[in-house]
């Protein structure tokens, strides 16, 4: 399978349609439970952990500072009790106690006795009778120290109170949906999306779609996707457990219903086939928000839909806002950038920040300074003006997936005691963030992932049958765990992906690769992969980054037997955080030992991608970008138009 000759590779561009989202909700308000009803329900009674409702493992609590807010979903027919868990605090205090509040009114004084660093202090927060509002209950949470011998300074180096084990107890029983508006729990663990013809490519793109739809809607919860076979025009017979959701895509109908199952569990179907059927698909992506009731509890994304990448972006259109910090002797602000939020792989990235900040006195002096991982970046004396506008420049050896900017302010001078010399700083979310494209990505390999597949992404199945279509999802899924923004999925013949100019996701579970892909894994040291019991009579199943021209493919395969790559792929959806934390550009499940990675091409592709850099975009490059930008445009005025004429 291996192809000789150096690939050449130049600048492309990503793009694809954008749609316009759609917001229909449904708001409601009572006490700490829903109301019952007579349709089927499902009994709970159980403590729910902070991990299940996609909330902080460790959730901080800074002191002195602005409330932290938690948002604790309700569903319906269910109860909250109790919010439990641990505080963990640091050593340097003789006291300390957090106020809990919700809606203004003060719920709880939780105190925090000196020397409980090591073992924790156990913290229960009541939840009965607070109000329900949008399915959800929300608490601010504010933390306090008093110092070891009452002297007077600075407490902004105090480190923050954090909570751990965190979990909600609920009882009642789980009211089912009686409406489609109320289909979407607050809190989902799994969807099953039943496929009535499951070899047919539109209700495979429809299955894909909403499968990846549905784990962006739900963010940080680790919902789990299953894909079905409905082997009968019968709906699906199974009782979801709590928490879960059954879907039908196909058959017959001209709209989306909500059906009673067999079991009496409530069923969404989503009928039709072809064109039909991709139009209601697509109507439903854009307004999953209205199949949610209006939770409070689920922050829907800020793009549901693809979009085309722009150079220039604010804090605002990144979901950011503005971002606030008080403070004494200093003040710190983290910007967090993911190039999934940027919409693809960049090779520049520079932060052109404005705000304010509280003058100080003429006793005291100081300095606004920008860095990233501990190396400055730009700095600025602190004036009488109250506001600052600087740039900061990231060096390309720092730019990384996930990449943090520490605004700071470092205040020195006299420090009166009971003198409100406290200050603040705020960015401004008009301020921007500005990159360039990386063709081929930087970095690459897995670390290119899912940002080098935004926005449209082919999927080529070798066999094109429902085993195939699983494995995609599960590779699809995991990617989009990982994304800001949303990936759209389009099945394509096997050939064609393999082939095309978009990004592509190529599943060949038996092994077979067309030579014109040129696999890292054909070029790997056999002796590395002597060291960790590889060889070439060894049977694995493996995920490989390919760098083709001005695209990425990430490919799927085995050494002949499917179950090996099946393996492989149950290993890497275990944990939505192994696929983030995955190195090099070939990952390699040996049969029955543990799977591990190696870089084979990382290092070319890398130093490819800062020589594009360097050299800057072609004119036949900015001649490509301009006409498929251009052709985006138009077909995205096309979909609204036919979107506006559909809710007329």
């Amino acid at each position: 399978m291996r192809k000789p000759g150096q690939v050449r590779r130049s600048w492309a561009a990503l793009a694809t349609c954008a749609l316009v989202t759609l917001g229909a909700l449904t708001q409601s308000a009572g006490n700490a439970s829903a109301q019952p009803s007579e349709s089927s329900t499902t009994p709970t009674g159980q403590a729910v952990s902070f991990r299940e409702l996609g909330r902080p493992v460790d959730l901080r609590i800074p002191v002195d500072s602005t409330a932290t807010n938690v948002t604790v979903p309700v569903p319906d027919g269910l109860t909250a009790g109790q919010l439990t868990g641990t505080v963990v605090t640091p050593t340097d205090y003789r006291e300390g106690w957090i106020e809990v509040q919700s809606e203004g009114r003060l719920v709880q004084r939780i105190d925090i006795p000196g020397g409980t660093a090591e073992r924790g202090v156990p913290l229960t927060i009541p939840l009965g009778g607070l109000r329900v509002v949008d399915r959800s209950v929300t608490l601010q949470l504010v933390s306090h120290y008093l110092p070891l011998d009452d002297r007077c300074y600075d407490r902004s180096p105090f480190a923050a109170m954090t909570l751990r084990d965190t979990s909600v107890s609920y009882s009642g029983t789980e009211r089912q949906p009686v409406t489609p508006a109320e289909f979407l729990p607050p809190m989902l663990r799994k969807a099953t999306i039943h496929l009535t013809d499951s070899a047919s490519t539109v209700q495979q793109n429809a299955a894909l779609a909403l499968s990846t739809a549905l784990t962006n809607h739900y963010g940080s919860q680790p919902t789990r996707m299953e894909l079905a076979e409905l082997q009968s025009p019968a709906l699906p017979d199974a009782s979801p457990a709590p928490f879960e959701r059954n879907i039908v895509i196909g058959g017959p109908g001209a709209e989306i219903t909500l059906e009673s199952g067999p079991s009496g569990a409530a069923v969404l179907l989503i009928p039709g086939d072809g064109p039909a059927l991709t139009s209601q698909m697509d109507l439903l992506i854009t307004n999953l928000a209205g199949y949610s009731s209006a939770s409070a509890s689920v922050l829907p994304p800020e793009r549901t839909v693809p979009e085309i990448a722009q150079d220039a972006l604010s804090l605002y259109q990144l979901g950011m806002g503005s971002l606030t910090a008080a403070g004494t002797n200093r003040i710190e602000l983290p910007v967090a950038i993911d190039q999934t939020q940027l919409g693809r792989p960049i090779s520049s990235l520079s932060a052109h920040l404005r705000g304010t900040y509280v003058p100080l006195p003429a006793a005291r002096s100081g300095v606004l300074t920008v860095g990233m991982n501990g190396m400055p970046l730009t700095s600025a004396p602190l004036d009488s003006s109250g506001t600052f506008d600087v740039v900061a420049t990231v060096p390309r050896h720092l730019l990384s997936r996930y990449m943090t900017l520490t605004v700071a302010i470092e205040v020195t001078g006299e420090f009166q005691c009971g003198a409100i010399d406290e200050s603040s700083l705020t960015i401004d979310p008009l301020s921007t963030i500005t990159s360039q494209l990386a063709s081929p990505p930087l970095p690459g390999g897995f670390a290119s992932l899912p940002q080098s597949l935004l926005p449209t992404v082919d999927v080529g199945l070798s066999k094109g049958d429902f085993a195939d279509l699983v494995r995609a999802d599960k590779l699809l899924v995991q990617m989009q765990r990982s994304s800001y923004l949303p990936l759209q999925p389009r099945i394509q013949p096997f050939d064609s992906a393999v082939t095309g100019p978009l990004p592509a996701v190529l599943v060949a579970a038996d092994g077979y690769v067309p030579e014109s892909v040129d696999e890292p894994l054909d070029s790997a040291d056999s002796p590395v992969l002597a060291l960790r019991g590889v060889s070439s009579s060894s049977s694995f199943g493996n995920v490989q980054v390919v760098e083709q021209p001005r695209r990425t493919v990430v490919l799927a395969s085995s050494t002949g037997d499917p179950a090996d790559l099946d393996g492989l792929l149950d290993w890497l959806t275990a944990d939505a955080g192994r696929l983030p934390s995955l190195t090099g550009d070939v990952l390699i499940g040996p049969r029955g030992q543990e799977p591990f990675t190696i870089g084979v091409k990382v290092a070319e592709v890398t130093a490819e991608a800062v020589n594009a850099s360097d050299n800057g975009l072609s004119g036949v490059a900015l001649a490509t970008v301009a006409a498929v930008t251009a052709a985006v445009a138009a077909a995205a005025v096309g979909v609204t138009l036919w979107l506006r004429r559909r809710r007329s």
